[in-house]
């Protein structure tokens, strides 16, 4: 059981006689997605994995949800700052360990999806940093003369 609290509260912020729930479906998550980074407060704990075109897991004592990364423009073309959107979100009393799992790869799969390739530089972008559906930011700039 410390080995598991250590996983879920490095910090040792958190203690408690035994795991909430939150920490037992943050841990089921965390062994779904090897690699996975956490953060976390008292009652929400935050599960990254994949980088941009992985997922954010937000688990809390009501429900989990699950979240596709993004950017949020906050200053025009010149403020990127690194966000999510919610993709689904699941109570708690519906929630089931199989279903979680199975949800996580659906969540991800659907992240896969939204990368496009850019018809200039051949790289795959995500929506967010694609000026059209087949075109980067950067190769609008060099090749459409586009100013963001």
């Amino acid at each position: 059981m410390e080995r598991e609290r250590s996983r879920i509260d490095p910090e040792g912020r958190y203690p408690a006689y035994d795991l909430r729930t939150v920490e037992t479906w943050a841990l089921l998550v965390l062994d779904a997605l090897p690699g996975a980074s956490l953060e976390r407060t008292r009652d929400v704990i935050q599960i990254e994995w994949g980088g941009e075109s992985g997922i954010v897991v937000l688990v809390t004592p009501e429900a989990v949800e699950l979240r596709l990364p993004t950017v949020e423009w906050t200053a025009g073309a010149h403020g990127p700052a690194d966000s999510s959107r919610l993709w689904k979100r699941v109570l708690m009393d519906e929630l089931e360990e199989v279903n979680l799992r199975d949800m996580l790869h659906q969540a991800h799969r659907a992240r896969e999806q939204q990368f496009r390739k850019c018809r200039y530089c051949g790289r795959l972008v995500p929506p967010e940093h694609r000026f059209s559906e087949d075109v980067c930011h950067g190769c609008a700039s060099e090749h459409r003369g586009i100013v963001f």
